[in-house]
């Protein structure tokens, strides 16, 4: 069991490194290619399209909590009719996302300096972009099957051989002498698109499910009842990483847009952090639900209590690597889009906020894996409430500064609330409310002041002046 564990760990290790590669890679092929407006528009409905994954709502998630749950209390026929509703589901929040985005990118273009193309232009651009990662959404329940099997190296290789086309395919178009905004991004989705085809006849489908007998519709409908009610918990959760991570760069280009390109390659690089650690924890979703279902709840305590360290630690490690290599890697792509020391200041602020929210990784996950979709979400709308009314006034009022820090705050105090559904799902183990809470606090408070260490206390400084 253990052998699987870290097999699957690794596979959602070597995911999110796949993704995080495919974002630096393709940022740094955008800064090579373009500069200014140019850059900017590409910058712009880079982030936007960036969203659609979020608004899956975690679906494989969903799908892999229900399948392992109905594995240990129902028969074939709930699974298959589990697995019918996810891709109605799925379809579903396609439509959604494509038409929220596009609504969304024609608003922030029409009232945004940022970039050099007409709307129409860009809404087309933005078009080809969504296109790319629509599959995303669509393959939300087959990557739920293999997760809930505990076969995540599936899941990776096929993202990595996407992102790995996408790539290819906007090199293969800039080497042919094209720099057309449109054309490239043309180039970025065939690429996706036809790598995802030939990993979808490489590699394994979803193990089939045993039962001769395929669901009825009523049975169908249930299940999907019953799937939007879990779903409604990781929803929320999809809406706060929407808020407080992905939209912060399209609301740049809103108050401050001459310091949207540095910006964006420092929120890119964090980006990168959260993904990879949301990668190595996504594998502990199975065996947690698993666990609790079979009421193996000591287990569960033992490693949730160390959790708050460990996400602690994993961000540090990795924000302190980008940090250490940034202007190396900005020197050798010689940056024209903006200064450095931009760049720096707000990946340390950025760097605050990640380090807060992610130690508090570990007991999302086990609620996600066994609590309800009201303990799920407590936590996060609390963060959210915060970033509504205190961070974005401030970032209207201050700038950039005023609207992370204003969003660090948010995450701490929202993530204290973490603790708490987590001792009361896993009370009989023992686990004592203010244990959960010290662990937590002092993940947040030593990564912190670690951070603080690193990137200087000057920085911070200039940030609050």
């Amino acid at each position: 069991m253990l052998k699987r564990f870290f097999s699957n760990a690794a596979a959602n290790a070597f995911s999110g490194g796949m993704a995080a590669a495919y974002q630096l890679v393709v940022a740094a092929l955008a800064v090579a290619t373009w500069h200014g407006a140019d850059f900017a528009a590409w910058g712009l409905a880079m982030s936007i399209a960036a969203m659609a994954p979020i608004l899956s709502a975690s679906l494989s998630s969903v799908m892999t909590r229900r399948l392992v749950e109905a594995r240990h209390r129902g028969p074939d026929i709930i699974e298959a009719a589990i697995v019918l509703a996810g891709r109605r589901i799925s379809w579903g929040l396609a439509g959604i996302a494509f038409a929220t985005l596009f609504l969304a990118g024609a608003s922030i273009q029409g009232s945004s300096d940022v970039g050099a193309l007409s709307t129409g232009k860009f809404l087309v651009l933005l078009t080809i972009m969504l296109s790319t990662n629509a599959w995303l959404l669509l393959w939300q329940v087959r990557f739920g099957q293999h997760y809930a099997d505990e076969l995540n190296w599936l899941p990776a290789l096929t993202l990595a051989i996407a992102r790995a086309g996408g790539v290819a395919g906007m090199i293969g178009t800039l080497a042919f002498g094209s720099r057309d905004l449109t054309v490239v991004a043309l180039g970025l989705a065939a690429g996706t698109w036809i790598a995802l085809l030939a990993a979808h006849l490489a590699l394994p489908s979803p193990r089939r499910i045993g039962s001769a007998i395929s669901p009825t519709p009523m049975e169908v409908r249930n299940q999907l009842r019953i799937n939007l009610r879990v779903q409604f918990g990781f929803a929320i959760g999809s809406a706060s990483s929407l808020i407080v991570q992905y939209s912060i760069p399209p609301l740049i280009a809103l108050i401050e847009p001459q310091h949207f390109n540095a910006f964006y390659l420092a929120s890119t690089v964090n980006v990168v952090v959260v993904g990879l650690l949301s990668a190595a924890m996504l594998a502990l979703l199975a065996p947690f639900t698993r666990w609790h279902a079979i009421g193996a709840s000591r287990r569960v305590r033992r490693i949730a209590l160390l959790s708050p360290a460990l996400c602690a630690g994993l961000s540090l490690a990795v924000l302190y690597a980008c940090w250490l290599m940034l202007e190396i890697i900005l020197d050798a792509l010689a940056v024209h889009t903006s200064d450095i020391a931009d760049i720096r200041l707000f990946l340390a602020l950025l760097g605050l906020q990640t380090i807060v929210r992610t130690s508090a990784m570990g007991f999302a996950t086990i609620v996600a894996a066994a609590g309800t979709s009201r303990q799920m979400s407590i936590p996060l709308m609390i963060e959210m409430l915060l970033a509504f009314t205190v961070a974005v006034p401030l970032g209207w009022l201050f700038g950039v500064q005023g609207l992370l820090l204003g969003l660090t705050l948010a995450a701490l105090v929202g993530s204290q609330f973490s603790s708490r559904p987590f001792t009361l799902l896993f009370m009989t183990a023992g686990t004592p409310a203010r244990a959960a809470f010290a662990s937590l606090m002092a993940a947040q408070l030593i990564g912190s002041a670690i951070w603080w260490l690193i990137v200087g206390p000057s920085t911070f400084t200039t940030a609050l002046l």
